[in-house]
C-alpha cells in the first residue's frame, strides 16, 4: 500500500496518511451516498469495518487494478447499480459534490472520469459494462488516464472529464495536499 510513498518517508508515515486519508474520503462520500468499500486482503474485512465504520464491503478479484475494478463493475451492473462510480481512496478532495458531478456527467455520457495531476484518475463512473476499458492500461504509471481515455475512445463510449486532482503517491503530494507531519 502506497509503496512509492512509503520508500520516501517511511511505512508508518506512509500508512498514517492513506489511513487519515481513505476515512476522510469514504466520510464525505457516506454523508450523502451509499458507499461500498472493496478491499484486499479478503482477511482483512474486520480492520475495515474498525477504520472505515458500517458501509457494504466487498472483497476485491482480479490480478492486476484494471481486473480488480472490472469485477466491481460487473458486479455492481449486475445487481441494477446502475451507474457506478469508482472512487480511490486517496484523494481528499473527493466527497459528496464529487460524486454529484459525476452523476450529472453520465446523464450526458457513457463514461465520467475524474483526472489525477500524475496521470493517473481519481473516479472512474460507468453508465454501463466496458470491460475492454481496463485491458492492456499501463497501471501505476502516468499514462493510465491517457490510454483509458483512448480506450473509450475505441469502444465508441463518450467521455465526460471532471477537474484534476491531487492524489497521494509521493513525499511531494503529501505535502502539496498539506498532510505533512512536522
Amino acid at each position: 500500500m502506497k509503496t512509492r510513498l512509503a520508500a520516501e518517508v517511511g511505512e508508518e508515515v506512509a500508512l498514517a496518511s492513506y489511513r487519515s486519508v481513505g476515512g476522510l474520503v469514504a466520510a464525505q462520500v457516506a454523508a450523502r451516498y451509499p458507499l461500498a468499500v472493496w478491499y484486499d486482503p479478503p482477511d482483512a474485512l474486520d480492520e475495515m469495518r474498525d477504520w472505515l465504520g458500517d458501509h457494504e464491503f466487498l472483497s476485491q478479484a482480479g490480478a492486476d487494478l484494471g481486473a480488480r475494478m472490472a469485477h466491481a463493475f460487473e458486479t455492481h451492473f449486475a445487481r441494477g447499480d446502475t451507474p457506478a462510480i469508482v472512487i480511490g481512496a486517496d484523494a481528499p478532495g473527493v466527497g459528496a459534490a464529487t460524486i454529484g458531478e459525476a452523476e450529472r456527467a453520465l446523464a450526458e455520457a457513457d463514461v465520467v472520469i475524474g483526472p489525477a495531476l500524475d496521470g493517473g484518475y481519481y473516479l472512474l463512473g460507468l453508465n454501463g459494462p466496458a470491460p475492454a476499458i481496463f485491458d492492456g492500461v499501463p497501471w501505476g504509471t502516468n499514462g493510465v488516464f491517457e490510454v483509458t481515455v483512448a480506450l473509450c475512445r475505441q469502444c465508441h463510449l463518450e467521455v465526460q472529464l471532471l477537474e484534476p486532482l491531487r492524489d497521494l503517491d509521493t513525499a511531494a503530494d503529501l505535502r502539496a495536499l498539506g498532510l505533512e507531519r512536522t
